[in-house]
This record gives C-alpha cells, structure tokens and sequence, in this order.
C-alpha cells in the first residue's frame, strides 16, 4: 500500500516549506536501491537555488545534494548492497553510457544532472537511487560525521587536481566550508607548507586547528608567491590574486563556483607556464577515500557542524546556513 513521505520544499524564493506527498508501493527498477536519508547538508549552493539566483535550479523545487541514508529496499541487479546498510549517496545522476561516463569521469557528464537541482533532490524521507550511486559506510561511523562526506569528497578531487609537485608550499584563498575541508584533504595527503587568506576570524581559527601553518586576513600578505593556489571563492579579486601568487610553472586550482564569467592575467600566465585548472564536484573514488578518511578519524567533522535541526525546523536551519558564522548546518531527515 502506498504510504506518506515527508520532504522539504522551496516552494519560493526564499520559503521553504515541509510537505506531504505520497509515496508508491511499486517495485524497484533493475540497478535500483531505495534509501531513507537520516542526516541533510545544507550547502550554499543550496542557499543559491533557494535565493532564486542559481542557473540550473529554481523555487519551486525539493533540494538537497548532501545526504547520508539507510538502505530500506535493494533492487534487482543492484550487486553488492543490502537493506540496513549505512550509506552516503552519490548525487550526481549520471547517463552512465557517454564519454565521460564510460572513462569514470560522471562528473563530466552532460548535461550534469544532479540531485537537488536538474534532478530531484535529497530532502525527503524516502527516495529511489541508482545502485551506482550508493556507497557503503561502517556502521559504527555517527551520522552526524557520515553527513560530511559530500563536503570531504569534493576537498579529496579538488587537492588531487594539484600536482603533486606544486604541494609543497600552497596557498587556499577562503575558508568556508569547502575552504576547510580542503586544508584538511591537503594535510591528509601530505602537502607541505599551507597558507590561508580568510576575512572571517573563527573561521581562520577553525584552519588553524585542522592543518594549516599560517591564517592571514586579506591584505595581511606582502609579496608571497606559492607553489599551488586554491581559489574556492572564485570571485575577479581573488581569482587575480590567485594567478598572481602562483610561482612560474605552478598550479592555480578554482574550486569555488562564479557567478559569471572573470578575467585571468594571461600574459604572464602564459609566458610563466602558470597552470590554470578547476574543480569540478568528485569521481566515485573521492567518496570512497573521504569515508576512510572519516572511518579512521584523519578527517573529523565534528568542529564543522554548527548546528543540527530537526526536520520540522527545516526553515529556520536554512535561515541559520546564511548566517555568517555557520559552517555545516545538518537537517536530521529522518522519520
């Protein structure tokens, strides 16, 4: 018999709302796993479509990209996966069949097609997935530690797209949630010297304790150059400032996403060999090695979740997410 499921709607710029809506008994498609999330992230990027300002994405429309779940119900042909397992789900809905996808490359895919914005999103108390999508998580990891997972996967792609010979003197512009986690992803993996550029004082305090060696204010540097340079705001400033530290024949990685297009100093990025390169989400790989990292306490969240919200408090965590001073606001989901 079908049963009610509840989600989470922006049903209007800047309103959110939680709704009822039915939920089918029909079985599961081949390759398939339903899901009921336990713990929601809520991202910027979220705050964006929310905001009615992001590209791909508009109120009216169930978010939610950040999400980790129990297996209620497995699929034929989804090998591997058993109802009970603890997970965390890949949102990025992949054709499977393309270029990209058929080199392991389905963040490539196009056009990308990802929960909470061209599909549908997390932010419900039952959900169907492609089996691919789901990755498998010890039991004994909290939730409120598994809901990280997206965060630290995308810090685990972006420092793996810095050569490793640029890693020894780096320097990370912005320290917001990804800001951070890419500090974290950075020592983790061996880098060297890390210097961080954030406005916000807590937040320089928070790269302090997860790796970073120095944390300047903006305008604090003098005539530094670096090996590396993570620009995760993107903005004109900062991405100047970005080529403009790099060393001739470094790396400069853009995490963060613009919200148009920017100018690059190409003279003497192209006389100097100075690489510009970018970021895009993560491969099935990072998930993997981000819950490792988690499992085995390199990575621990703990510090970057500010705040936990129950479901029925939906708005205000998304009122709490654009505050200032928040890093990672959790949503607990389930029933």
């Amino acid at each position: 018999m079908p049963h009610t499921a509840q989600r989470i709607v922006f049903d209007g710029v800047n309103s959110v709302s939680v709704q009822e809506s039915p939920e089918g008994d029909c079985a599961l498609d081949r390759g398939d796993v339903r899901i009921a999330p336990q713990y929601l992230g809520i991202c910027g990027s979220d705050l964006h479509v929310l905001a009615g300002g992001h590209p791909f994405a508009q109120p009216p429309t169930v978010p939610g990209h950040e999400v980790c779940a129990i297996v209620t119900e497995v699929g034929p042909g989804a090998e591997g996966i058993a109802v009970g397992d603890h997970a965390v789900i890949d949102p990025i809905m992949a054709c499977g069949h393309c270029r990209a996808c058929r080199s392991g490359r389905p963040n490539l895919c196009e056009p990308p097609n990802v929960a909470g914005f061209r599909a549908p999103g997390f932010a419900r108390t039952s959900h169907v997935v492609p089996a691919r999508n789901v990755h498998i998580a010890p039991k004994d990891v909290a939730w409120t530690d598994l809901a990280f997972t997206e965060p630290a996967t995308c810090a685990r792609h972006s420092a793996g797209r810095m050569p490793e010979d640029c890693r020894d003197d780096i320097l990370v512009i912005g320290a917001g949630t990804i800001g951070l986690s890419i500090v974290r992803a950075l020592r983790i993996m061996g880098a060297g010297k890390l210097t961080v550029i954030e406005p916000d004082p807590a937040k320089r305090a928070f790269a302090g304790r997860l790796g970073a060696d120095r944390c300047v204010a903006p305008g604090e540097l003098r005539s530094e150059t670096f090996s590396g340079v993570f620009d995760v705001v993107a903005a004109q400033t900062t991405l100047n400032e970005a080529c403009t530290r790099v060393i001739a024949g470094g790396t400069v990685v853009v995490m963060g996403v613009p919200n148009g297009p920017r100018e690059i100093p190409l003279p003497s990025m192209q006389r100097f060999e100075r690489t510009l390169t970018s970021s895009g989400m993560y491969q099935p790989g990072d998930f993997d090695d981000a819950i490792e990292w988690i499992r085995s306490g390199a990575f621990r969240p703990g510090d970057l979740v500010t705040d936990v919200f129950d479901l029925d408090d939906a708005a205000r965590a998304y009122e709490r997410a654009k505050e200032p001073d928040s890093i990672k606001v959790l949503i607990h989901i389930a029933d």
